[in-house]
């Protein structure tokens, strides 16, 4: 009788879910399993050392990409800092113990080095805030597991943190320079150090980007150099996706350096793993603990495969990890873990594939898919490639820089009239070419034919080499000789990149000329006016700068009412007129954040350039890439143009007939219109016929006009 792989397989519960700091920093459930890899081993020893006072270093930052497990670290190494006496603290040392052994030093570190009575463990996950803000959180969070309820009563430093959270849920920051003061204070109150954890500190960052707070980057150079005294030790982590410097890419090259010597107050410790490591983690994954039905035939097969295997990726695999890998394919075990770094989010994508409930996941792999006879089924590729398209897909298509990820998708999509095995096949090529960066697991013939078969002494495996002809033959697929490589897709010789960086290098146009040609703006009706009188009255919109002489500004036609200049100049304008030199009302708006403004609108004139050059026209794959980068390049610049006069956040100085008034959300402006119209063409006449009260008198009006002068006449 057949039984579904669900009958012998599931997934560890500890990896279908996602770690919060603030969350679950007392939560032993949330620690259950944690692996320690080579990768966080490293991470703790260097963190531990500075803890311990063996390194000088207080300052680190954990870089890995989305995914990448960068805060069940973090929780694990709160954790080993929690009181010696605690349940959590204990089973952090049985997690490191089962890893390093008892007897090794690092083990003896962690053990003894640290002290007994903990660290005062303060934990946050960033929003896009003042990193004040977060830090406060952080400390709140920390005082209500170091301290009691009656203790913290009775403290000064934790009522004061209470009514700093109350002033930010009130949307206030709070000041900068009260931080320091603060960490000391709890420090002394603890009487121990303080390990200070942001989660998601970019977001921090990208506030300080958006806002120019440079108060906010200073504040983390004055933690990071704060003495180490007795009274107050500080160690602060903070947990990125990418270095420090690059989420201040976009600024001016004085801010990207003061960036630059900002985080070299930090340790940075890289945070990712090899393949062969994310490999063992689906293994300690799967949970196999009533598998002893088929054992004996996974062993077997596993066997088989290591004998099989071709001799430039058999490095990569042993017996154990084969048996704890099924029931995945073991060539889709090694593209795996690729596939999720370089197109999707590394641990994170891959773990969402085991234990999501998704079509083509891991998990209905288990539901669907029953075991008959002495066939033991595996998930191969051509399944990943399905769940990858339908899971993330969407998302996959709109990103940048993913030709080769995007041609294949159109090609198989082209390919739907072929039979359902040459499909697979042909997703099974696309996923291998997608993966391949050096070579060791490239498209060949031997290796797609193993990757169909489930098991290497498969039957079926003249029937895949014929399909794998067949798609040669009608020229589906190419085969490269010199590489041995079977390819579903053309490429593009054209670097995208490359070319991007010289053209927006090569752009020196001001800014009003770039925003004027590739963002121009369009009138803007008084409404109120307009609805009262009848009369439709708009303003034209225009950049300005202050290489315009703005005693001669005049509108570009008659038919508008007046003149909104919107100023892209770094120095305010000095003396601003009542109208236009052809008697129109002026009004005058000034932006913010003009560097940001300036480099968004440079990205946005050399993509519409790039889209013109002659090596595009042949290239369909760049071209299409590029067409994906301007759609983004619009969105980016009118977000960016939205917060450059965004009146609420910003309250821009706007210059209204002359006067200089502060304008503090869009509906005021709005109104600010319509008052000026009311003023300036109070003599208007209140017509309410859209047919006769026109600057262009239609057909119907003309001849009306003609037969109502015939009668009269």
């Amino acid at each position: 009788m057949s039984k579904p792989l669900s009958e012998y397989f599931s997934l560890k519960r500890r990896y279908s879910r996602s770690i919060n700091l603030e969350r679950d920093l007392e939560k032993i459930d949330a620690l259950a399993g944690y692996i320690l890899t080579e990768r966080s081993t490293d991470a703790t020893r260097r963190i531990v050392a500075g803890l311990t006072g063996e390194s000088l270093h207080r300052a680190w930052t954990v870089t890995g990409v989305y995914g990448t497990g960068k805060s069940a670290f973090a929780h694990f190494l709160t954790s080993l800092c929690a009181p010696l006496n605690s349940q959590i603290r204990q089973t952090a040392l049985e997690i490191a113990s089962k890893i390093l052994g008892k007897d090794s030093s690092d083990f003896i570190a962690f053990t003894k080095k640290i002290p007994e009575r903990g660290l005062f463990r303060a934990v946050a996950t960033a929003q896009r805030e003042p990193i004040s803000n977060t830090i406060v959180r952080a400390l709140e969070r920390g005082a209500e597991v170091f301290w009691s309820p009656e203790k913290r009563n009775k403290l000064d430093v934790a009522r004061k943190l209470v009514d700093l959270s109350g002033q930010i849920a009130a949307g206030q920051a709070v000041d900068s320079r009260e931080i320091p003061s603060l960490i000391k204070d709890v420090a002394k109150s603890a009487n121990c150090g303080v390990l200070l954890i942001i989660d998601e500190l970019g977001k921090n960052l990208e506030f300080a980007v958006q806002n120019q707070g440079a108060e906010d980057l200073y504040l983390l150079q004055q933690l990071a150099e704060l003495p180490k005294d007795k009274e107050c030790q500080l160690f602060i982590i903070g947990l990125l996706h990418q270095a420090f410097a690059d989420y201040g890419d976009r600024l001016a090259a004085v801010q990207r350096n003061e960036w630059a010597k900002i985080q070299g107050r930090f340790e940075d410790i890289p945070f990712k793993d090899s393949p062969a490591q994310m490999m063992r983690l689906i293994g300690q994954a799967i949970d196999r603990s009533i598998v002893e039905a088929i054992g004996c035939a996974v062993h077997n097969q596993a066997s088989e495969w290591l004998e099989c295997l071709p001799s430039d990726i058999k490095d990569e695999y042993t017996q154990p990890l084969l048996v704890d890998t099924y029931p995945l394919h073991p060539i889709a075990t090694l593209a795996l873990p690729m596939l999720c770094a370089r197109y999707a989010q590394n641990d994170r994508s891959l773990f969402t594939f085991l234990t999501s409930a998704e079509p083509y996941s891991f998990l209905n792999f288990l539901k669907e898919t029953t075991l008959e006879g002495d066939v033991l089924p595996t998930l191969k590729l051509d399944r990943i490639y399905d769940y990858f398209l339908e899971a993330v897909g969407t998302g996959l298509a709109s990103r940048p820089n993913l030709q080769r990820w995007v041609e294949i998708q159109n090609l198989v999509t082209d390919a739907q009239h072929l039979d359902a095995d040459s499909l697979r096949v042909l997703k099974t090529i696309g996923i291998l070419n997608l993966v391949t960066t050096t070579g060791a697991i490239r498209a060949t013939r031997t290796l797609v034919t193993l990757a169909m078969c489930d098991r290497p002494s498969d039957r079926d495996k003249n029937h895949w080499e014929q399909v794998i002809e067949n798609l040669l033959q009608k020229g589906i697929i190419t085969h490269r000789r010199q590489l041995d490589e079977l390819r579903i897709w053309q490429g593009s010789d054209f670097n995208v990149d490359a070319e991007l960086t010289a053209l927006v290098e090569q752009e020196r146009s001001p800014l009003v000329n770039l925003l004027s040609a590739v963002r121009p703006l369009k009138p803007l009706v008084a409404q109120r006016h307009s609805y009262k009188t009848g009369t439709l009255r708009y303003f034209e919109r225009r950049y300005i700068d202050g290489l315009e002489d703005l005693t001669k500004l005049r509108c570009s036609t008659n038919d508008c009412d007046g003149l909104v200049g919107y100023w892209v100049d770094t120095a305010s304008p000095t003396h601003v007129p009542a109208s236009t030199v052809d008697g129109k009302p002026l009004i005058l708006l000034c932006a913010d954040k003009l560097d940001l403004l300036r480099i968004r609108a440079r990205e946005l004139a050399a993509l519409k350039k790039m889209q013109k050059l002659p090596e595009l026209q042949s290239d369909g794959v760049a071209r299409l890439e590029v067409r994906y980068r301007l759609v983004q390049a619009e969105q980016f610049l009118d977000e960016t143009l939205a917060q450059a006069f965004d009146l609420t956040a910003n309250q821009n100085s706007c210059w209204i007939q002359g006067k200089q008034e502060i304008v503090d959300r869009l509906t005021n402006f709005n109104a600010k219109l319509s008052d000026v119209c009311d003023r300036v063409y109070h003599q208007g006449l209140t017509l309410w016929n859209e047919l006769i009260n026109r600057r262009d008198l239609t057909s119907q009006g003309a001849k009306a006009r003609r037969l109502l002068i015939e009668i009269i006449l």
